[in-house]
């Protein structure tokens, strides 16, 4: 009776239905087009005309759909068709032309100062201290690239990485009306009518 018992356990055991492995849906990156979808950097559809020019519809790699029918002599930059011989601004600020299909860049220059063996970017301090009397010692990098170093502070002021004199009135970047007086900036909006005076 017992091994009776047992054998009715053993195949019980083995006719019981498997549970089946749980799966995790994972975010997939593509293109939902014409009721389909299309991984991310794929061709949707793709043909060749008369003349020998591509036209077709991708699926970028974040998921942006491109139409375009001037394949291979215009560019795709950014999700966006660049037609052949256009010049263009990317968003990293870089010139770019598109000739061919093939964009050629220049890269925006990156303005700052090389002082030390080190690069500092513009409108940044290098380095600053204050002597025994408390006035303060600088070098800065100003707006321009130029390193600027003074040791005339507290009277002298700082403005946009450049050292200005005690007394000294200018106009800076945005258009604003300063004036240095004892190491405090004052300045009125662009377009007032008043002259700072000393």
């Amino acid at each position: 009776m017992k091994v009776l018992f047992l054998l009715s356990l053993v195949v019980c055991a083995w006719s019981a239905p498997q549970r089946p492995t749980p799966v995790t849906a994972s975010t997939l990156i593509g293109c939902q087009f014409g009721g389909n979808f299309y991984p991310a950097g794929s061709t949707i559809s793709e043909g060749t005309d008369r003349c020998g020019c591509t036209y077709g519809t991708y699926c970028t790699q974040d998921g942006g759909v491109i139409i375009g029918d001037c394949f291979p002599t215009c560019c795709v930059v950014e999700g966006n068709v660049i037609d052949h011989d256009t010049s263009y601004t990317e968003s990293s600020g870089a010139q770019c032309h598109c000739s061919w299909g093939q964009s050629l860049c220049t890269a925006p220059p990156i303005m700052g100062c090389e002082y030390g063996g080190n690069f500092y970017p513009a409108g940044s301090t290098i380095s600053e201290g204050t002597d025994r009397c408390g006035c303060t010692y600088g070098t800065y990098c100003s707006q321009d690239g130029h390193v600027m170093i003074g040791d005339c502070f507290p009277t002298c002021c700082v403005h946009e990485g450049s050292v200005i004199d005690q007394g000294t009135s200018f106009t800076d970047s945005a258009g604003a009306q300063c004036r240095c007086s004892w190491g405090q900036l004052l300045c009125l909006p662009p377009g007032s009518d008043d002259i700072l005076s000393g």
